[in-house]
Formats: C-alpha cells, structure tokens, sequence
C-alpha cells in the first residue's frame, strides 16, 4: 500500500487528467460510478460484469442431481461456492452449522479454496460439526449442475468489505434463478439490487442471528416467485447482449458525433480491407 502522500498526489493528479480527457468513461457499479462523477464532469456509464446465461441456466428436472454430489434426495444442500478469504466472514456458515445440528438433513457446503480454508477447517473440527462439508473447486463442465443441486446459496461478507461492485458469485446465482442469502446493508447498491427486485433474501453483515432467523425464514418459505424474478433478472440486466447493447447505445450517445466519424473515417482511409471490396 502506498503511504507517500506526494506520490498519492501524483496518482490522484494522473487520473483527473485521464478522465478530463476521455470522451467515454463507465465504471462497474453504481458506488464507483458516484466516486468518479465527483471527480470529473462527465455523464459515467454503468458497464456492469456480466454473466452467460446460456452456460448457466435453471436445470428443469433436478431428481438425482444431489446424489452426483454424494448427498440425500431430501437433503437441504446450502452452498457457498466462492473465494475463501477473511472479508467474507465465513465462519457464520459454521456457526449456523452448530445452531442446525438438531436438524440433519440441512447440510453446509463451503466450495472453493483460498488462504483462510485451513482457519475454517479447524474451526468445523473444534466445533464438532457432522453437516459441514468442505468441497474443491468444481470443473466447469458440471458447475451449472453443482449450483442447481443447491437449494440455497450463501453470498456472504463483512460490513466494511465495501460496495463497489456486485459480486459474480452472485451473478451466476441469479442466472440459474437460485435462491440467495446475501449479507447487504442498507444504503448499498447490493441491498437495493436484492431488495428491489425481490431476488433473495437479505442479512445483515456479521449478524448471526439474522443468518440463522432468515436461512429458517428461506427454509420455510415457498421460494418460486425469487427463483422465476432471479432467472428474469439475470436475462434483463446481466447477459452479455444485454449489457453490451445498452453500453453501446449509452456510449454513442455520450460521444460528440465529429469524434465518432473522424475516428471511423481515419480507420477507413488505411484500411485495406475496404479498399478490396471497392474494387470488386
């Protein structure tokens, strides 16, 4: 992390000038797009991650799916699939694995690897959990199964983790219309997403008790109308058609036209590929 404040001057320096100069800028969240817009003035496109909602996509006829991943037909599989970090707070997952022990047909699967992988196995271990399983990275050729074999899927980090972008664990979530329990608080763009459009459940950040009162919540709920708006959400807002086609009429309208021609006349002129198909 840099300490110097002159070089940070310098840095901050560099980029007014580098967004006073550009005809287009867009950023991936609504937070960062704020941030920016403060700093120059300019309209600042929203160009968010994308998901392919061909490669992920709601599986129809689930029946045998958790058996593939060694679990019970009638088992509740909750999924965190994802990067194994402190700034999630993935020790509530083992926590409420302790507060749903009495019930054993609710299962726990952390997914993934990371640095704090080790800390969260010594914990489960520590904390005698039998309903905690710890599982690799799946290949991508099985992943949109994976994720539809879970009934619920765990988006989960601390309060001071930021809100700059939308996870992506989320937006392939979202894609197979799965049911998610996100930790968001109120103010951020991921709460208004979540809680405007009715696509999972909220908690609040390092909140156990909001984890376990609203995973009994999810549990207990018929969850079809988040599972159809997730899938609607995905396909309006997170294909790449989608994005890229409101990114280009949000991009043209915001460029001067002599700058949109004069670039595309200048690649024209040198270019020889048209000069073939003017001489044919």
């Amino acid at each position: 992390m840099i300490k110097s404040k002159s070089i940070i001057n310098i840095l901050l320096g560099m980029e007014k000038f580098i967004l006073r100069q550009a005809d287009t800028i867009s950023s991936i969240s609504y937070n960062m797009m704020m941030k920016m817009q403060v700093k120059c003035d300019k309209k600042v496109i929203f160009f968010p991650n994308w998901v392919d909602v061909e490669q992920f996509f709601p599986v129809e006829n689930k029946d045998g799916l958790k058996t593939l991943f060694g679990f019970a037909e009638n088992d509740t599989v909750i999924l965190y699939s994802g990067s194994i970090g402190q700034k999630q707070g993935l020790e509530q997952i083992l926590h409420a694995g302790k507060h749903f022990q009495f019930k054993p047909s609710i299962k726990f699967v952390i997914c993934g690897d990371g640095p704090y992988k080790t800390n969260l196995q010594k914990l489960s271990a520590d904390l005698k959990l039998n309903n905690v399983y710890f599982l690799p990275l799946q290949p991508l050729e099985c992943f949109n199964n994976f994720l539809n074999m879970a009934d619920f899927h765990l988006v989960l980090q601390k309060a001071n983790a930021g809100d700059l972008v939308l996870p992506s664990k989320l937006t392939t979530v979202l894609a197979i219309g799965g049911v998610s329990l996100v930790s968001a608080s109120p103010g951020t763009s991921l709460f208004d997403i979540i809680n405007n459009n009715k696509v999972g459940y909220i908690i609040k950040p390092e909140d156990q008790q909001s984890f376990n009162l609203v995973l009994e919540e999810a549990i207990g709920s018929d969850n079809n109308t988040i599972t159809y708006n997730a899938r609607e959400y995905a396909n309006n807002f997170l294909s790449i058609n989608s994005i890229l086609n409101t990114y280009a009429n949000n991009a043209l309208n915001s460029v001067p036209v002599r700058n949109v021609y004069s670039s595309q006349n200048k690649v024209y002129e040198n270019s020889s590929t048209l000069k073939k198909f003017e001489t044919m």
